[in-house]
């Protein structure tokens, strides 16, 4: 019998690295984080327990304003709603992440779910970024309503999406089910013109 393997969504095409674009004269740069692991997070954040077991077994602060994230070194938290949100992490911690939290959360109201590879994160960076998530989405894209840290759900083009803005105008993480992906990149380059 054969052993399975684990591939990203966009492997065939990101093959030989990111896609290099232009977007109105302006250099953006596509690629994917590939194969994140993912947890589903609920629970009150009113709840001081609750708030102290996430941030010490994720090791990042509850973002508790909308929209907002936590970001960290190889790890990010996502508010998704005023009790739901998404943890990423690199592949091969969500099992012991997951685990850790429930023990933690032991006797509290929660539930914590791994998505695992059912979503891939797409990269799109570089000085045209948000014009070109801007053909495709009605987020206001500007650093006055879109800033560093901020999240949305949204779409693009007819792919739901979460979005992360890492830098206001030029980097951005685009959370999106894996059957998108392809879909989602084809039709991003596409928008860029190429």
């Amino acid at each position: 019998m054969s052993e399975a393997i684990l591939q990203s969504p966009l492997t065939p095409l990101l093959g030989a690295g990111d896609k290099s674009l232009v977007v109105d004269g302006r250099p953006v740069s596509l690629g994917e984080t590939p194969l994140m692991d993912m947890l589903n997070l609920r629970g009150n954040p009113a709840d001081q327990s609750f708030r102290s077991a996430v941030q010490t077994v994720g090791g990042l602060a509850l973002p508790v304003l909308a929209n907002t994230a936590s970001v960290g070194a190889n790890r990010q938290l996502l508010w998704l709603g005023p009790d739901e949100w998404l943890l990423q992490c690199p592949m091969g911690q969500g099992t012991a992440l997951e685990a850790a939290l429930r023990q933690a959360l032991t006797g509290q109201h929660f539930s914590v779910v791994n998505v695992g590879h059912g979503n891939t994160v797409l990269r799109v960076q570089g000085p045209g970024a948000a014009d070109l998530l801007a053909r495709g989405c009605p987020l206001d894209f500007h650093a006055s309503g879109f800033a560093a840290g901020q999240v949305a759900q949204s779409h693009i083009s007819r792919a739901n999406a979460t979005i992360l803005c890492r830098q206001s105008g030029s980097d951005y993480e685009v959370t999106v089910r894996r059957s998108f992906a392809d879909y989602l990149f084809r039709w991003l380059c596409a928008a860029a013109g190429a």
